[in-house]
């Protein structure tokens, strides 16, 4: 591969690939929301990993804390930390859904059940979506 004028190899304006779900986009709104609020590493490293598959209403991929602790490194009391810093900074809050009597509560892990969260909606708020128009290739 021929060297480039900055020391890189490579075809120039080739972008790197990588295999599916081994990477997270953070958007930039949802970056300056985590810093606004003063998330911990712990908490950015959560989020990263929650950031996986975010749906257009905001809500994210279900996750167990034993997946976010194998994409991270971050052992298990890590994660839990980093969930509670990322609840308590109203950044991530549960999804509400509705239970066997009818009734709407915040969805939790438990007896298997691993619980959904979605970024809060005053974070949520600050989160630019591509719209159609800027989808489109150009020509």
């Amino acid at each position: 591969m021929p060297a480039q004028k900055d020391g890189g190899v490579g075809e120039p304006g080739r972008f790197a690939r990588y295999p599916p779900l081994s990477f997270s986009i953070i958007q930039q709104g949802l970056l300056v929301e985590l810093a606004a609020r003063q998330v911990g590493r712990n908490g950015f490293a959560v989020m990263i990993a929650l950031c996986r598959k975010v749906y257009d209403d905001g809500r994210l991929g279900r996750a167990s804390a034993a997946s976010i602790s194998e994409y991270t490194g971050l052992n298990l009391r890590q994660v839990e930390r980093g969930m509670a810093d990322l609840k308590e900074r109203g950044v991530i809050a549960p999804v509400r859904v509705k239970d066997d009597d009818g009734r709407w509560r915040e969805d939790r892990s438990c007896g298997g059940h691993v619980a959904q969260h979605r970024i809060a909606q005053k974070v949520w708020d600050r989160v630019s979506l591509a719209t159609e128009s800027d989808e489109k290739a150009p020509g």
